[in-house]
């Protein structure tokens, strides 16, 4: 090869410094050693805190190495062949020099650029294959490791929420820095193959973020599932670079090759590299709106000021939001505890507006300590019972019975019929007393409040028997346990004041046991209605007999009391006539049906023998008018009888001759005559 040819992929240097290629080396190694540095650094986190979200961030650290040391071979060549060549440029002006060694120091450059031939067409894509199958076999062994753990990403005891987030957030920085310093160097055309390196510490800045949002829920928020969802979501994130690694190499193969093009190799990744120059993406939405449009957006004025401003303006909303966060607002019904490296600080703070250090020195908690808050104790675990929209006997199902059913055990009954069992629901309703005594006195108030009161439904319900449960047990219920619930609390130093208890619901065990229950309960209840209509048969009979039931019995008790006496055959007169005396005082007292048919007896017995001395008395009469006149009598009883019998008849009166009508004739004059004729006609 001749001196002057040059390499079929490497294009020609168009730096005149000869230190170009030196400081393009020097940026590569520095690549290298950030690179070394954040893998060392998340790898001592990981070991630190046996999370599997760090330790894949760690995993996809490690994966940069092999780009940032060919990149610094690549460039190390330049600067050699850089040298060569500047030195046979010189040798060349002076040609008695030049014809002594020009020989030598042509195959030195010759042997150089082939060097640097070598490393552009097999280092470069070599390197891509290899990081491409190390990120998809890595991130499927990462995966496969998830899914068989299930339980990755919980951050060891030992470790400290708050010591992590602060680690992560100093491996973010570094990552952040070092991409947008290195992404710099790129932007001069001979340095453009920094351009992948850079990408891929701006990925491990992406990967990094995600695992300190991780670590920001579990130091705040005290919950660690994001953590847990990230050791799966990283190694996601590196099988998707390592599939656009893959498939740029593939495309480039095949894409034609324009001379003096610098390369561009596949690890350097088309989406990364928005990270690393996001203005890029402003080019490509300006360019859309300007062919969309027709309007010329990267030209026009605004579209230059917030260019050149986007900088002091995203330090002016970090700063805004950081102050923002020096400001909380409590609610009417809330207290807030601040919290400083997961310790509270201070008392809790009223409703209001209050200033706090910044975030994350210190966050804020909010408590509804102004809330009625409430729990349940039930025996359906499934909650069936809760969503029901009405709980009958009569729909409970033999199947729900045997599903998700705890039932509470009754006390055995007074006959010594053994244990029952019993199925309830319980409302606890309760408030914060003690914002202070409900943090510090348990680890998780409502789990124990729960626990006690569970504990004191159970012996509340072992303490009474089932007929006394289903009786009285929901009304007396729920004082007493309120009362128990309190004391107990109050002893377990939870700061919680027992609003209320109420049994909400209180049955037998579903199924064919609460069905046998209501049949049983509606005979009882028909055994005590026909009880029932007696007694009010009873009292209307013994009301409407004597005007009162207390009047009635003690009639009763006159009447049974004589009958004693009469039975017992040796009573005396007097005492029988006393007793006789006393009911017939009782019955004229009596405003009843029996007062009515004693006072109608008595008048008819009064009306008849009034009324029978009455008909003697007159006949003792008309038996002396009989004797003194006997014709006269005759005479004024067949008048009267003839009157009564006259009085209602219809009378004729007939004229005619005396021989054809029969002509009745009396002689008044001579009384005796008179009666003689009237009786002889």
């Amino acid at each position: 090869m001749s001196a002057t040819s040059r390499p079929a992929v490497a294009p020609p240097s168009t730096a005149t410094d000869p230190r170009a290629y030196q400081r393009a080396t020097a940026a590569a190694i520095s690549g290298l050693s950030i690179q070394v540095v954040l893998v060392l650094a998340t790898g001592l986190v990981a070991l630190w805190t046996d999370s599997q979200a760090v330790y894949a961030a760690g995993w996809h650290m490690l994966g940069g190495l092999p780009i940032w040391i060919v990149l610094a071979l690549v460039y190390h060549q330049h600067e050699t062949e850089r040298g060569q060549r500047l030195a046979a440029d010189k040798l060349a002006a002076d040609p008695a020099a030049s014809a002594a060694i020009f020989g030598n120091l042509g195959d030195d450059l010759d042997a150089a650029r082939r060097r640097l031939d070598a490393l552009y067409r097999y280092a470069l894509p070599a390197v891509s294959l290899l990081v491409a199958a190390y990120l998809l076999v890595a991130g499927g062994v990462l995966a496969s490791v998830q899914v068989r753990s299930g339980a990755a990403g919980a951050v060891a005891e030992r470790a400290s929420p708050v010591g992590l987030l602060f680690a992560l957030a100093g491996i973010a920085f570094v990552a952040f820095v070092g991409g947008r310093w290195l992404a710099g160097y790129a932007r001069q055309c001979d340095w453009q193959l920094l351009r992948g390196g850079a990408s891929y510490l701006m990925s491990c800045f992406l990967v990094t973020t995600l695992v300190l949002a991780g670590a920001v829920a579990l130091a705040v928020a005290g919950v660690d599932w994001p953590l847990r969802a990230l050791a799966g979501v990283i190694p996601g994130v590196m099988v998707a670079i390592g599939l656009e690694i893959l498939l740029t190499a593939l495309l480039e193969s095949y894409r034609p090759r324009v001379p003096g093009e610098i390369p561009r190799p596949a690890f350097d990744s088309r989406v990364l590299g928005l990270l690393t120059a996001p203005e890029s993406l402003g080019s490509v939405l300006a360019d859309l709106i300007s062919y969309q449009f027709g309007v010329e957006v990267s030209g026009s004025w605004l579209y230059r000021l917030l260019g050149s401003a986007i900088t002091p303006l995203t330090l002016f909303g970090g700063g805004f939001l950081l102050a923002l966060s020096c400001l909380t607002i409590v609610g009417p019904d809330e207290r807030g505890v601040r919290l400083r490296g997961g310790e509270m600080a201070g008392d809790p703070l009223p409703p209001g507006l209050h200033l706090k250090r910044p975030w994350p020195l210190e966050t804020v908690e909010m408590h509804p300590v102004g809330q009625v808050q409430q729990l349940v104790v039930t025996s359906d675990l499934t909650g069936r019972s809760q969503q029901a929209p009405a709980n009958l006997w009569t729909n409970d199902s033999d199947r729900d019975s045997q599903l998700g059913q705890e039932d509470f055990v009754a006390a055995p009954a007074a006959d010594g019929a053994g244990v029952s069992l019993v199925s309830a629901d319980v409302s606890v309703q309760y408030t914060v007393a003690d914002l202070r005594t409900f943090l510090l006195g348990s680890a998780d108030p409502g789990r124990t409040l729960l626990a006690i009161a569970q504990r004191e439904v159970s012996r509340f319900f072992a303490g009474h028997d089932i007929d006394t449960l289903l009786a009285t047990g929901r009304t007396a219920g729920g004082p007493a346990l309120r009362t128990a619930i309190q004391a107990e609390a109050d002893r377990a130093g939870l700061g919680i004041a027992v609003v209320g208890v109420a049994v909400t619901s209180l049955h037998p065990p579903i199924g064919s046991v609460s069905r046998a229950f209501h049949a049983q309960i509606g005979a009882m209840q028909e055994r005590e209605t026909r009880i029932q209509r007696a007694r009010k048969e009873a009292v209307e009979k013994l009301a409407r007999v004597a005007g009162s039931v207390a009047l009635s019995q003690k009639i009763d008790a006159e009447i049974r009391g004589l009958d004693a006496l009469r039975t017992a055959g040796n009573a005396d007169a007097t005492t029988v006539a006393a007793a006789e005396v006393r009911i017939d005082q009782l019955l004229s007292e009596a405003r009843g049906e029996a007062a009515e048919m004693l006072h109608a007896a008595r008048a008819y017995r009064w009306r008849r023998a009034v009324g029978e001395r009455a008909d003697g008395e007159r006949f003792a009469g008309e038996l002396l008018a009989f004797q003194a006149a006997p014709d006269y009598y005759r005479t004024r009883r067949f008048l009267e009888v003839l009157a009564a019998g006259l009085s209602s008849r219809r009378k004729y009166v007939i004229t005619g001759d005396a021989g054809d009508t029969p002509v009745f004739r009396m002689d008044f004059s001579d009384p005796a005559s008179a009666i003689d004729t009237l009786l002889t006609e």
